[in-house]
């Protein structure tokens, strides 16, 4: 009998810190699920060597590159024209990056692209830079996402954007596919208590988790203001999960302290592992109110810690929330936040038990990657 060639595949993206979000959180998921179905998928990132365990065998390869300005690596070049005949096909992770354009000369049409939300509508707002990104977008990405097999979405809602973003999109080969997170084996209650030991000052209170990153896209400053306008908040407290050694993460630290909300919002920082997952077991709902979103994996990590989530409508996973009835989708508006918020306050504990189940049932149907095999069935089936 012949021996049938086992697939291989190869993702490339910038970085692999989790403090960025997005891909970073979901990308060793992906590829443990693709591993699970037979297809050998190595990841290679352009940064610095990270602390992070392989699982199931998947090959993490660090260029451990001084990452100049937009990604641009030579090594990236070197390492392709040595590797890119060891594997069948490639994913890109992310534009307005170098690696798009490398793909396009040394990769020819065995590519695709993840666009990560980055041709979200919302980006067609930003003056300056959306200019720099037209420009770019004319001279080299849209050649560099012709050449691509095909672009790729993960949510409908994103699907559709594609053809009514900030840029002229014709011609581009689009598909939406599956998009989710592998399971971890946790101990929720051990989690719990490393959470509760590391922020004493939450036990007996209701909490409400904003786990992103603290950035303009995500309503932050939105939830801030909303937030600090309640007046009997009845025992809750907002607790902010995010890097914020940024220039706006500082800027949201000095309005809740404008706001007098000291005592009622609190900066937990960057959250990982046992505590990350403690934090979402803990809190009483997980909260996005981004004015933009392709997906949302820390709306999928809330599903899974069985934690109802409110969301905004520009989520792009939005529409399973309200069908499962696992949570609360709002307008991203101060008014709409207020009054959501409110509401959580006063459910009782059936509503809150059955919000939970809801949550978990959402998780597992759609988004859970140990029983989802569509992304990886499809793979096989272009190649």
């Amino acid at each position: 009998m012949k021996k049938i060639k086992k697939i291989k595949i190869l993702s490339i993206i910038d970085s692999l810190e989790l403090e960025k979000g997005g891909p970073s959180h979901s990308l060793i998921d992906i590829a443990i699920a693709n591993q699970k179905n037979k297809i050998q998928h190595d990841i290679l990132f352009l940064g610095k060597k990270i602390k992070k365990k392989q699982k199931n065998k998947i090959n993490i390869i660090s260029l451990d590159n001084s990452i100049l300005k937009y990604g641009f690596s030579l090594k990236l070049i070197f390492w392709l024209l040595k590797n890119r005949k060891n594997y069948d096909l490639f994913i890109v992770h992310g534009l307005w990056q170098f690696i798009t354009l490398a793909s396009r000369f040394l990769l020819r049409n065995k590519y695709l692209v993840f666009t990560h939300g980055m041709l979200d509508p919302y980006f067609g707002t930003e003056n300056f830079k959306t200019l720099k990104k037209k420009i770019y977008w004319i001279l080299f990405e849209k050649k560099n996402l012709l050449k691509a097999k095909f672009v790729l979405s993960n949510s409908n809602k994103e699907f559709r954007q594609f053809k009514k973003t900030f840029v002229n999109t014709n011609g581009i080969k689009f598909k939406n596919v599956n998009y989710g997170i592998f399971p971890k084996s946790l101990d929720f209650k051990i989690c719990k208590e490393k959470f509760l030991k590391k922020f004493p000052f939450v036990e007996n209170k209701k909490t409400i988790l904003f786990m992103n990153r603290i950035d303009p896209k995500k309503g932050c400053d939105l939830l801030i203001k909303s937030f600090a306008k309640i007046k009997n908040k009845r025992n809750h407290l907002l607790l902010i999960a995010g890097d914020t050694n940024s220039k706006y993460g500082k800027k949201m630290i000095k309005l809740k302290n404008e706001l007098k909300q000291n005592n009622h919002i609190y900066f937990l920082n960057f959250l990982k592992d046992q505590i990350k997952w403690g934090a979402y077991e803990y809190s009483n709902f997980s909260i996005l109110p981004s004015h933009g979103e392709n997906f949302g994996v820390s709306v999928v990590e809330s599903l899974f810690t069985k934690t109802p989530i409110i969301c905004s409508k520009k989520v792009g996973i939005s529409n399973y929330i309200k069908k499962y009835k696992a949570g609360m989708v709002i307008n991203n508006n101060e008014q709409s936040i207020i009054s959501n918020l409110e509401k959580s306050f006063l459910l009782n504990k059936e509503k809150n038990k059955k919000l939970k189940e809801n949550s978990f049932k959402c998780f597992n149907e759609n988004f859970n990657y140990s029983n989802n095999h569509e992304f990886s069935d499809w793979i096989k089936k272009i190649l």
